[in-house]
């Protein structure tokens, strides 16, 4: 498996968390916050996420994968903006646009 496909599976893995987080978001809103149907699907695609990280830890470093890790920073604001109708501040894109240029620069170095 090259290098390439793991960093992609790590990259999934992130966005799947992501997913998990916004449903978790969701389902504590609900009367019962532990079992509803939100949390119950952010629990199985929190499996598929440690799933796809055991898989991206095939080839890739640890110093790697935190750098990867912190694409949840831009997946959370983006996924909660498009389901959950959440505002994204001026603060928050700079945000993300920081994290973006330093992820990719670490990755490079």
């Amino acid at each position: 498996m090259s290098i390439t496909i793991c960093i992609l599976f790590m990259i999934v893995s992130v966005f799947i968390a992501s997913f998990a987080q916004i449903l978790l978001k969701k389902g504590a809103r609900k009367i019962n916050i532990y079992i509803n149907r939100y949390t119950i699907s952010a629990y199985f695609f929190m499996l598929i996420s440690t799933i796809c990280s055991y898989i991206g830890y095939y080839k890739i470093d640890l110093a790697m994968s935190g750098a990867l890790q912190t694409l949840s920073f831009v997946f959370v604001p983006v996924l909660g903006f498009f389901l959950l109708k959440e505002r994204i501040n001026k603060k928050t894109i700079v945000g993300i646009i920081l994290i973006i240029i330093g992820t990719i620069i670490y990755c490079l170095f």
